[in-house]
């Protein structure tokens, strides 16, 4: 995934179409749904393919990997998984235009006490040794990012608005965000 969007980045996606055909192959057939080789979730796979249709205007690559990314993710809302793993779904879905609150409301609780969350497994490598990769600080970063994504319409509506109710905490948090919005900041 990172070399087509190394390649889709610099204007040269047309020499690595095998590579785009087997991603999209893989999306088609569901062949992510217990990981794959490198990814441990399929929502690390999407989110990968989310950052390579970022990096494109290439009208093409969009029209063959959108529709079925949307469709894919749309599948997975509600699907269980820990912060990383909620948070990349929340961000591929709102890449697709899909407001994912049902996830949104299971990954705000995960926060801990010292405003983090918890570490998420990446990826993996190794043939005869099984070696997953975490970051909390990535585990972190991608919440926030989802809860911003998020938050253009959550924290701009009342309340009594939300199809789930807020607790005194993400009420809070509401309120700070509306007065950091209206200070220009």
């Amino acid at each position: 995934m990172n070399v087509l969007t190394l390649f889709y980045t610099h204007g040269r996606g047309s020499e690595v179409q095998p590579t785009l055909l087997w991603v999209r192959d893989v999306l088609l057939h569901r062949a992510y749904m217990e990981g794959t080789k490198y990814f441990n979730t399929p929502e690390s796979f999407f989110f990968l393919i989310t950052r390579l249709l970022a990096c494109s205007e290439d009208q093409g690559l969009h029209e063959m990997l959108q529709p079925l990314l949307k469709d894919r993710v749309q599948e997975r809302i509600g699907a269980e998984g820990d912060a990383i793993t909620l948070a990349m779904r929340i961000l591929v879905c709102n890449c697709v235009g899909i407001r994912n609150e049902l996830d949104l409301r299971r990954l705000l609780p995960l926060q801990c006490i010292d405003g983090g969350w918890e570490v998420g497994w990446i990826f993996r490598y190794g043939e005869s040794v099984n070696i997953s990769v975490s970051n909390r600080g990535l585990t972190t970063a991608l919440a926030i990012k989802a809860i911003e994504a998020m938050g253009r319409h959550y924290f701009q509506t009342s309340p009594e608005s939300l199809s789930f109710p807020l607790d005194e905490y993400h009420f809070r948090i509401k309120e700070e965000w509306g007065a950091l919005a209206a200070s220009g900041v």
